[in-house]
């Protein structure tokens, strides 16, 4: 297990305290630190190659015991790009070609700078790539690379980019490899198109989707190809360490804005692919996220790596602001909530941002794990604690791997895409899926993600939730159909599958669920915006959100109803082949996170009883206040994560295996846990409102 944090971001900070920041970084408890290559700073001359700072940084590494992983900041372009390259700035989507500047928080260099599908900028990208692998290639005291920081390419580009006549040709290229031919493209849009150069991109939202929907795939698959070929480039130089790469946050939750598209920095499960790994930052205080967002989020990272690398990049270290407006301090308990978080759910690499204090621009005086916010004493005594406990088992956790989930959440890329041709962005459709996973965390029932794109390995799964995924491909559809077929459930919201991944819509009789005879009946007013619904002998009401959409009544039979809007099933379950289709007519989640809906947790626990979900364990004796737990394996060894809210001091845990459970061993304080007669377990908090477990053989 890598703990490390940044350190240097050129110039910063200055040399005058390198000496006693790393000697106090490796007392600390962290192991490693990250430096920023930026590509601006050490190439400031054209073919001149400075890396001296570095490698001064790269000693005090090795002289203090400190592991080192550095970070390729490619999208920090020299100053003279455009002197050497003429003619390669982007150009937005109203034709105009973009004014690149210092980033605001780094202090050298130009952004978004030239466009990469210049093959002058790439050729020059490509030669700062291969000098630094070079460089460090036989460094003994480095870990890996990070080689693109938060996928990072059109940041300060100040509107929709990239439109010159390099892209455009690449978008061409994507459309031929991806129809075949024109008249395929013409079939599949409903077109009349008699050359290549009069396909062009959509230019805003609200316009017909399927040229914008094709385009914002288009920038995923671009950002997809950009990684991997930063990776070869890096490969080629070193063939030895690892190379991840991590986003500002994970895939889903790049929902786009009047100036991005979603998923505009490549999709996390195709990085993976081409790369060592993947990973992303997260800043909880400044973000707003709690336990259960935290631990969402790496596990859609997780995901997403399928069995590679799992860095976090950036993770808060000290009190957040942008220029005079500071957020609320990060204290001691919530970051080694965080680090044991992260570790939990899969996480080998764990990075702070940052040591000091920022300096430059608009984070001054803001992010420093030893800042000046009076908190840095606690936070660095607890980060001791977890580096002793990190070494002393670091054996055991070098081996642990999280539970694997039974219960699938799919993300629908094509879904995000139409969402923002219509408008302007995806965030409705990335809440309904956050939505869903806190409610599933707050029923401690283990969930991961699923791509749409990846959908191979859905037997892995009993219940598999589409969280209004609104854009079906055939062949997805093909999937989830066998996945039911041979005893799965899937629930889905309202209008599943009512656009194909071309944005074209389709009428109820050609939708996805109407192979089970299961069609809807149309869209419907939302007033009242709840749902009565009845499971069992229980009543109660869920909160749903923006239209309702029963089903016809001479469709297929439903094996129960939930919910009826008149006479007309909204809510029902159908036997389908050996498996089951759970339909609600409406949107359910994004309410559910919005303001949180209890009762909907306590609906998707029955629905998963009923899929034949076993989760790892039972949680119960919280008195109603929120306990959350991770659980894995390390070897033949169970491990327990308990995160003790604030108000939480103690959970009942009942484990579900067929042997009598052993004792555990808490982590941090050598207290032992034995099972009371019913084989549970009583827990209590440590030190910081968490303990760890480790079972006893």
């Amino acid at each position: 297990m890598n703990l490390g944090v940044q350190y240097y971001r050129a110039p910063f900070p200055d040399q005058e305290y390198w000496e006693n920041d790393f000697r106090k970084i490796r007392e600390s408890g962290l192991n490693t630190v990250q430096l920023w290559l930026l590509w601006g700073w050490i190439e400031s001359k054209p073919g001149v190659f400075d890396f001296s700072d570095y490698d001064r940084l790269v000693e005090l590494a090795e002289k203090n015991g400190l592991q080192v992983v550095l970070s390729t900041i490619a999208e920090i372009q020299p100053l003279w790009i455009f002197r050497e390259v003429p003619g390669s700035e982007m150009i937005d989507s109203m034709g105009h070609k973009v004014i690149s500047t210092m980033r605001h928080e780094c202090n050298f260099g130009l952004t978004p700078g030239g466009c990469t599908d210049h093959p002058g900028v790439r050729e020059r990208m490509k030669g700062f790539l291969e000098a630094a692998g070079k460089h460090y290639r036989d460094c003994q005291v480095l870990h890996g690379w990070d080689l693109w920081n938060e996928l990072r390419w059109n940041i300060q580009a100040d509107g929709l980019v990239c439109f010159c006549e390099h892209t455009l040709a690449d978008f061409r290229a994507f459309l031929q490899k991806r129809y075949g031919s024109l008249d395929a493209l013409n079939a599949a849009w409903k077109r009349r198109y008699i050359d290549w150069q009069d396909v062009a991109p959509g230019k805003a939202p609200d316009r017909p989707y399927q040229e914008m929907m094709a385009w914002e795939h288009f920038i995923t698959d671009r950002a997809d190809r950009h990684g991997a070929w930063r990776y070869s480039i890096l490969r080629a130089a070193d063939p030895n360490h690892v190379i991840t790469a991590h986003g500002s946050c994970p895939t889903s939750n790049y929902y786009g804005n009047p100036e991005t598209y979603p998923c505009d920095r490549g999709n996390d499960w195709n990085l993976a692919n081409a790369l060592d790994g993947i990973g992303c930052s997260s800043f909880p205080v400044w973000g707003g996220i709690d336990d259960a967002e935290f631990g969402s989020r790496v596990e859609m990272v997780h995901a997403a790596a399928n069995g590679k690398h799992i860095w976090l990049s950036e993770v808060q270290a000290g009190r957040a602001g942008v220029g005079f407006n500071m957020t609320a301090e990060v204290r001691a308990a919530q970051q080694q909530r965080w680090i044991w978080n992260g570790l939990a759910c899969g996480a080998d690499t764990i990075l702070l941002w940052c040591w000091r204090d920022e300096v430059f621009a608009r984070e001054s005086g803001y992010f420093g794990l030893d800042g000046q916010d009076e908190y840095a004493p606690e936070r660095i005594a607890a980060m001791r604690e977890t580096g002793n406990v990190l070494t002393q088992y670091s054996s055991l956790f070098a081996k642990y791997r999280p539970e694997e989930a039974q219960i699938g959440i799919v993300f629908s890329p094509g879904t995000y895409y139409l969402a923002w041709a219509q408008d302007g962005t995806a965030k409705r459709m990335s809440e309904a899926i956050d939505g869903y996973a806190r409610c599933l965390v707050k029923r401690s029932l283990n969930a991961t993600f699923l791509e749409a794109e990846h959908l191979e390995n859905l037997a892995h799964f009993r219940l598999v939730i589409l969280p209004r995924t609104i854009v079906l491909s055939a062949a997805q559809e093909a999937m989830l159909a066998g996945f039911v077929e041979s005893g799965g459930t899937l629930l889905v919201e309202a209008e599943c599958g009512a656009f194909n991944e071309n944005g074209l819509y389709r009428y109820s009789e050609k939708r996805f669920l109407q192979r089970w005879g299961i069609a809807e009946a149309g869209r419907r007013q939302l007033a009242p915006a709840q749902v009565e619904f009845q499971l069992g002998e229980r009543r109660f009401s869920l909160e749903c959100e923006q239209w309702k959409t029963p089903l016809r009544k001479d469709g297929a039979q439903p094996a129960r109803v939930f919910a009826w809007h008149g006479d007309q099933p909204l809510a029902a379950e159908y036997h389908c082949g050996k498996g089951r289709v759970v339909y609600l007519g409406s949107y359910f989640g994004n309410p559910a996170l919005q303001n949180p809906q209890e009762l909907l947790g306590d609906f998707l626990q029955e629905i998963a009883r009923d899929a034949g979900v076993t989760p790892p364990f039972q949680l119960s004796d919280t008195d109603g206040k929120f306990v959350y737990v991770k659980t894995g394996r390390s070897g033949a060894q169970q491990l327990l994560f308990c995160f003790f809210s604030d108000a939480a001091d103690h959970c009942r845990i009942t484990l579900h295996r067929e042997a009598q459970p052993r004792q555990f061993t808490e982590l941090q304080t050598g207290r032992i846990f034995t099972p009371e007669t019913d084989g549970s377990f009583l827990i209590t908090p440590a030190h910081l409102n968490l303990t760890i477990l480790r079972e006893d053989i």
